[in-house]
């Protein structure tokens, strides 16, 4: 089941298939990062949607009150209000869908933090310095599930592997391990193991 109203992505989701599917603490933070601002963005916009509908309101109002209006301009004021009202409920749930997300995510960040490898770096420059490791993790991560899959790594992912500088000291001694390690096992399954660094915790409630 993947149901999200009001949210871009649930707790689970943040932690086990985002922050989770990276492979360095640098990774993940900076993904949530991505994360964050973009959340922060639609809180921002759902606080202006709220002046803008409390302005409407008032507007209509006023003209209701105004004994000089016409009366389709007062038709037409009560109609502003009731349209207003109308997505009451949908604006204050995106908003608090949206705070909740963004607690979540800044719990998660601050999760990650005392384990980044780069966090002295200014934002953008510790975002460069992650990519050397987070690519590597990728990589490895690839290999062992074509391997367990297919028995074989596509052309195109080999020469995308072999362009990473630790090819030949990092993925290649991997490639060997993972091949021997299915030839000693009676099926791949025996070889599948949660994806993980163990750098974010299993959060469950209890």
């Amino acid at each position: 089941m993947n149901s999200n109203p009001h949210r871009n992505n649930s707790d689970f989701q943040l932690r086990h298939f985002l922050a989770g599917s990276c492979f360095t603490p640098d990774g993940a933070w900076m993904l949530m990062y991505g994360q964050k601002i973009d959340r922060e963005a639609v809180v921002k916009s759902c606080e202006a949607q709220k002046l803008r509908r409390e302005a409407k309101i008032i507007e209509a109002q006023e003209v209701i009150d105004n004994s000089n209006a016409s009366k389709s301009d007062k038709l037409k004021a009560q109609a502003d209000i009731i349209e207003a009202e109308a997505h009451f409920y949908t604006w204050s749930t995106n908003m608090e869908a949206a705070q909740m997300e963004l607690a979540t995510i800044k719990s998660i960040m601050e999760e990650l933090e005392p384990h980044r490898k780069y966090a002295h770096l200014p934002l953008l420059e510790a975002n460069e310095a992650a990519q050397r490791d987070e690519w590597l993790g990728e990589f490895k991560n690839r290999v062992e599930n074509f391997l367990f899959s297919t028995g074989t790594i596509p052309e195109d992912q080999l020469r995308a592997m072999r362009n990473h500088p630790d090819f030949q000291t990092e993925l290649l001694p991997h490639i060997q391990g993972v091949m021997n390690k299915l030839a000693g096992a009676k099926s791949a399954v025996e070889c599948l193991t949660n994806h993980t660094e163990y750098f974010l915790e299993d959060k469950r409630d209890v």
